[in-house]
């Protein structure tokens, strides 16, 4: 006969109701945060404010990105953002954020000069004009003319050989110092990083002077044994005021990773080694690496990226990687 299996012991049952709250508890954390932060009653503060804006203005470039737009389009989205931007002229000052609500308006009116009636939106355009005052470049907005040579030009290179030169690197040469010009290009890069409907959310606190270096990285776990020699770190957050739907709630992690992702492709491009420095942070873990930062509540801690000059020889891990028919799937039976 089978044997009868084992009854839960006590102990087991109190381990697994510890786990369960401390799971419950921690998914709270992350609730209360994307709640108080995101926009989906309505836009509350200035940076939901300025996310707005931004969400409009690419709808807009949007449409005039396309072959055939139809005439007029998005003008509920036109009042909305001329709207919008003056609120915040009003409430908030006029800055880059406003400059780019007047830009794709201007760019709209323009575009779909030729093609029929502007009458309402050059008003709209007109009265915002007014309302921001002279001064303050237009910046560019809409769309514009590119052609596929010239982007080829640009992009050429052995990419897959690029990336199979990237290392996680665990030993740096902690003598030579990062220059900041390098730092400041790699973020210029992770810049163009593609972000949901433009809002580019990312945020970079760098560190690169020791005594600074270690106190950060005294609230992660990952950097035993290589931490000392870094030449900097960084912290990549989300600010989660950008964010007004329920189905945006893990948009954050998305766009924080593509960002991260070539931020640390930007060090790889600047000669410098990198490791990505994992923030798999519950509640108490979290808590103290904000309060050490100053991270405000309405961001998200994405990752940590240690960087630094690398040494003129020195081993890395192999990582081999999976066969290809393992990661791609061609074609799979649509049901």
């Amino acid at each position: 006969m089978p044997s009868a299996k084992a009854a839960p012991s006590a102990s087991s049952f109190q381990n697994r109701a510890r786990t369960a709250w401390r799971l419950f508890s921690n998914f709270a954390y992350d609730y209360r945060r994307f709640r108080r932060a995101s926009f989906i009653d309505g836009a509350q503060s200035r940076e939901n404010r300025r996310a707005h804006i931004h969400l409009l203005a690419h709808m807009l470039e949007y449409g005039m990105s396309l072959s055939n737009p139809r005439n007029g389009f998005g003008m509920d989205k036109v009042r909305l953002l001329a709207a919008e931007t003056r609120r915040y002229i009003e409430q908030d000052g006029r800055d880059a954020s406003a400059d780019i609500g007047l830009s794709v308006l201007s760019a709209y009116v323009a575009f779909n000069a030729e093609q029929g009636d502007v009458s309402e939106a050059q008003a709209l355009l007109d009265d915002l004009l007014v309302v921001a005052g002279a001064g303050h470049n237009i910046r560019p907005g809409g769309s514009e003319a590119v052609g596929a040579a010239e982007i080829v030009r640009h992009a050429r290179m052995d990419f897959v050989s690029f990336m199979e030169a990237r290392h996680s690197v665990r030993q740096y040469d902690s003598n030579r110092t990062v220059a900041f010009e390098k730092i400041e290009r790699a973020i210029r890069a992770a810049q163009q990083s593609p972000s949901s409907c433009n809002r580019q959310t990312c945020r970079v606190y760098a560190f690169t002077e020791k005594p600074s270096i270690a106190r950060v990285l005294s609230h992660h776990d990952g950097n035993r044994g290589f931490g000392e020699q870094l030449g900097g770190v960084f912290v990549v957050t989300v600010d989660l005021s950008h964010w007004n739907t329920v189905g945006e709630r893990n948009q954050g992690w998305v766009d924080g990773g593509m960002f991260a992702m070539t931020l640390a492709l930007g060090l790889h491009a600047e000669g410098l080694g990198a490791c990505m420095l994992n923030w798999s942070a519950a509640r108490e873990q979290d808590i103290k690496m904000r309060t050490c930062v100053g991270i405000p509540d309405n961001e998200i801690i994405i990752t940590l990226i240690g960087f630094g000059e690398m040494r003129e020889d020195f081993r890395v891990p192999v990582s081999a990687r999976k066969p290809i028919d393992m990661v791609l799937t061609h074609e799979p039976p649509l049901r």
